[in-house]
């Protein structure tokens, strides 16, 4: 049976590589997802006190460059909260509110990356001949109308942290800032330029058809009919017809609603055709992580709130990738926009159930939709969260300290999908810790029963017409947005490297580090 390996796979963030298994007529027959590169940003927190941890797990990735801050900032509150030793109360309700609201402008950001810069052009004018030049790379002029707003809702977010990518004002506790009024009066005058820009939601229907028409009207929303001929694009592509997944998901649930304190997007599960609500303890006892196939041993996979941090077996035989196989009560999920879009009970104008082939229906149209949608419905929702926020009340709460012994968990919804973090405290140092990433869940390898992630169950039955442009393989991977720095982390196959960093300490006129 031939053969075919794509490595590496373009058009994404980070390092893949997947081998596949085709017939005769193309069509894959088998998957094996490659992550080729070592994860270990674990280890390194490891001694250090828990207010250490998000800033050096933040660094894990500067495309999801909020997520990994704010989830470690999450399980080392979470840890403290169930010390015995400290009486730690939590971050004040003006900092959950205001990270909420950040996460949502920071969806806005990473859904326009997605929808233009990395999919976009697989269903352009330019690459397939779809007759849309407004979505072709570099000199289409929606693809550039996305750049520019991308830059504004960039501006938007260092507002809040400093700089972005990695803003420094998300620590445990709350924020390590103070935004003014007229911050906020900033913050959401570029915002309202964006939405401008986008569309109003409630234009789709007419936008679509006249993306269908072949006509253009700017007054409904650039932006909105950019990616409203995406999706048109890709349907006619029969991106509809691919990529099809295990119609199972997982989503942690994200935006507490500022007067109810409930998740916007639900937490729970979908599997056997109907949604499960769950509560964080019953996500968290059902997750494990499975190195079969992985190049860790075995004492790396388990439940992760026992399991060690990751020990490379480099020399393993069976293994192929450095991701593990995270599992949800012993099912693959899929994760992302699509997930919390079902779980949720969302399908707006009902795109997916008309064009995607029902709305719960995993494949590559599918999840380019409820992208589409998500990002409607979480720009529809920002502002209220902004004007939400109190700047007179506190943002970071007094009681935070580093000087306890407990176990927490941080859970997430980063644009990707689930993201959650694991966390050991003793007598104030972190003992153990753990990351599993929304990558890892979609592309990660086969588990010790041979079951493969949702990713290299996607692709069989994709076909390879053009082994020099295997383009319905590559058009199902980069839907599910994967993102490999969060998966993996660095590795010289040669040479070991040790460094020691003192921690900047404040002094009178400045601060020193020496490294």
């Amino acid at each position: 049976m031939p053969e075919i390996d794509i490595d590496p796979t373009t058009r994404i963030e980070g390092h893949h590589g997947i081998t596949l298994q085709v017939d005769s007529d193309g069509a894959v027959t088998e998957a094996h997802s490659k992550m080729e590169m070592f994860r270990g940003a674990e280890i390194i927190t490891l001694g250090r006190p828990p207010s250490d941890a998000p800033q050096l797990t933040g660094m894990v990735c500067g495309v999801c460059f909020l997520c990994h801050r704010l989830c470690s900032s999450k399980a080392a509150e979470d840890a403290a909260m169930n010390a015995d030793d400290v009486d730690f109360g939590g971050p004040p309700d003006n900092a959950v509110l205001l990270r909420d609201a950040v996460e949502g402008i920071f969806y806005l950001w990473n859904h326009a990356v997605h929808l233009f810069a990395l999919v976009g052009p697989d269903y352009s004018d330019a690459v397939a001949g779809t007759g849309f030049e407004r979505l072709d790379p570099l000199e289409g002029a929606g693809y550039m109308g996305a750049m520019e707003n991308q830059r504004k809702i960039m501006k938007t977010l260092a507002e809040f942290g400093g700089r972005a990518p990695h803003p420094v004002a998300y620590v445990p506790g709350g924020l390590a800032t103070r935004p003014d009024v007229t911050t906020m009066e900033n913050v959401k005058s570029r915002i309202l330029e964006v939405s401008n820009w986008l569309g109003a939601t409630e234009n789709v229907p007419a936008v679509l058809e006249n993306v269908q028409n072949g006509e253009f009207d700017p007054s409904l929303g650039e932006g909105l009919h950019d990616i409203v001929s995406l999706l048109v694009g890709a349907a006619q592509e029969g991106a509809a017809d691919i990529g099809q997944g295990p119609d199972r998901y997982y989503s942690n649930g994200m935006f507490e609603q500022p007067e109810t304190g409930e998740l916007f997007f639900k937490r729970g599960i979908y599997r056997d055709g109907s949604v499960t609500q769950l509560t964080k303890e019953e996500i968290v006892s059902g997750i494990t992580e499975d190195t079969e196939y992985s190049w860790y041993t075995d004492e790396s996979g388990g439940p992760p709130t026992e399991a060690q941090p990751p020990e490379p077996k480099p020399d393993k035989e069976q293994a192929y990738s450095w991701g593990k196989a995270p599992r949800f009560e012993g099912d693959s999920m899929e994760v992302g926009p699509l997930a919390r879009m079902v779980i949720s009970d969302f399908d707006p104008f009902d795109l997916r159930a008309t064009l995607g082939g029902g709305a719960a229906k995993s494949n590559t149209l599918n999840r380019l939709i409820a992208r589409a949608q998500e990002a409607l419905l979480v720009r529809d929702q920002v502002l209220e969260w902004l004007n939400a926020v109190d700047t007179s009340k506190p943002f970071m709460a007094d009681d935070w300290t580093d000087d306890f012994t407990g176990k927490g968990v941080g859970l997430f919804e980063p644009s990707r999908g689930t993201l959650s973090h694991y966390m050991d405290v003793e007598n104030g140092e972190i003992e153990r810790y753990q990351i599993i990433t929304p990558t890892i869940w979609n592309l990660g390898p086969r588990d010790a029963d041979g079951q493969p992630s949702p990713l290299e169950e996607a692709v069989v039955g994709d076909v390879v017409a053009d082994v020099d442009n295997p383009i319905d393989v590559l058009r199902t991977i980069r839907s599910m947005d994967p993102c490999l720095a969060c998966s993996v982390h660095v590795q010289s196959p040669t040479e070991e490297y040790e460094t020691e960093v003192e921690p900047v300490a404040p002094e009178l006129g400045g601060g020193r580090c020496d490294v």
